[in-house]
């Protein structure tokens, strides 16, 4: 499993480590909820193609509900995408502001876990918290929700008081876009790159998941992680020991890792 050259026996012991909060956890799926909500209701809101409801048109609130659950996924979203930033600066979630940004380092060490996953050749790091191309999708994905949030409000213009400061102001980001219109077309487009980076951020902890038995898709609902015991001094991320450093002894890693048998096969 580990892919440090002159490993020995130590490949056969697997460590549990903690990886992300319970809190984490919680907001990472409770995001995943509201980003589908959006998806369904947005949809029908854009093509709706069905009506429900027994009696005349206003016992029958389609569009009214569906546009008041899309609210509520927004506000939701809104919510946990600011408890998230700001948690990113605190100890519960380990700093890790800097492990999703742009940054030059993130995006060369990027580059290169693309080009491992891609050919299996080159660096494969391995990382106890974020890798740097998982943070880049999520950064890539914070974008474009924020965008979907305000232009989502800009398409509800028409139905606001027009002499509000706020509208005012909207008004003229609304312009600058080049219209309603426009705003809407954005709006769409953004969705369905969402729904491109979401699909391949998916995908890709599926597929590490079962390439390299390091518990990816449980680590985001646990918040632990499996490691080769060789790997434990060697993580790439900054919270892990340098490369030339060697992994502390296994009876220093009990208080904070539990052992476990290496998989069979």
């Amino acid at each position: 499993m580990s892919t440090r050259a002159g490993s020995s026996s130590e490949d056969a012991v697997f460590l549990v480590v903690r990886t992300r909060s319970i809190l984490a956890c919680i907001l990472h799926w409770v995001l995943f909820l509201s980003v589908v909500t959006l998806v369904i209701t947005g949809f029908y809101i854009s093509y709706p193609v069905y009506y429900f409801g027994q009696g005349e048109a206003y016992q029958a609130f389609a569009m009214a509900n569906m546009r008041s659950y899309h609210f509520i996924a927004a506000a939701v979203l809104m919510t946990v995408l600011f408890g998230r930033f700001y948690l990113a600066f605190t100890p519960s979630c380990n700093k890790d502001i800097k492990q999703f940004l742009p940054t030059p380092k993130n995006i060369v060490n990027a580059l290169k876990l693309a080009y491992f996953f891609a050919t299996g050749r080159g660096e494969h790091g391995h990382y106890r918290f974020i890798n740097p191309l998982g943070g880049l999708g999520i950064f890539m994905m914070s974008v474009l929700m924020a965008f979907q949030v305000l232009s989502g409000f800009l398409l509800y213009l028409p139905a606001e008081n027009p002499d509000s400061i706020f509208v005012t102001a909207a008004f003229s980001i609304t312009n600058m876009l080049g219209g309603l219109q426009i705003v809407r077309l954005l709006h769409h487009t953004a969705m369905y790159g969402l729904i491109f980076v979401v699909v391949i951020h998916v995908y890709m902890q599926i597929w590490k998941n079962i390439m390299f038995t390091e518990s990816d898709i449980s680590s985001i609902i646990g918040g632990y992680k499996i490691f080769p015991y060789s790997e434990i001094g060697h993580f790439a991320d900054s919270y892990g020991l340098a490369l030339d450093e060697k992994p502390p002894p296994i009876e220093e890693m009990e208080g904070v890792s539990t052992p476990v048998n290496k998989p069979s096969g």
